[in-house]
């Protein structure tokens, strides 16, 4: 009986919250609608990658926004942060320079990569590691490896 009266006056109480009284003297009622949608978006880097002894230009993947609904006027831009060095894992004082380039091994890359803006869904750069022959011949051997960043940041476009 309680759970049937609380349901009842559940019920009554919606009713009146919801629903606008509308006179004979009223013609029209304009009723705003509104959502509200946050900012998503995602953002696929590089993996670790290998470089192979003497190759001057390997593919490093792309960076791409993938998912995208961004605020009028805003970007995701996305920066690389590196020193572009290679170190020896047996002796840091020995390294290996490198560069990441725009666009892919095969066309031989392009511009150096520091930033990119996105506005879209789908927009992406392709990168490339590069490593000047002169630069091959001239490194100790061993192991070499290093740590690139991605920042990643939701700024104004």
């Amino acid at each position: 009986m309680k759970k049937a009266l609380v349901f009842l006056i559940s019920a009554a109480l919606a009713m009146t919250v919801t629903a606008m009284p509308v006179s004979a003297a009223d013609d029209d009622r304009n009723i705003k609608i509104s959502t509200e949608i946050d900012p998503a978006y995602i953002v696929t880097i590089p993996t670790n990658t290998r470089v192979y002894y003497n190759v001057l230009d390997t593919d490093f993947g792309k960076v791409e926004l993938t998912r995208a609904q961004l605020e009028p006027g805003k970007c995701v831009k996305v920066s690389l942060l590196t020193d572009s060095l290679l170190e020896n894992n047996e002796d840091a004082e020995k390294v290996l320079p490198f560069g990441i380039l725009k666009g892919t091994a095969e066309n031989g890359g392009g511009q150096a990569f520091t930033s990119e803006r996105y506005t879209s869904a789908g927009e992406f750069t392709d990168l490339t590691i590069h490593i000047e022959q002169d630069d091959w011949n001239r490194a100790y051997a061993g192991e070499y490896a290093d740590t690139v960043t991605f920042q990643i940041q939701y700024t104004d476009g």
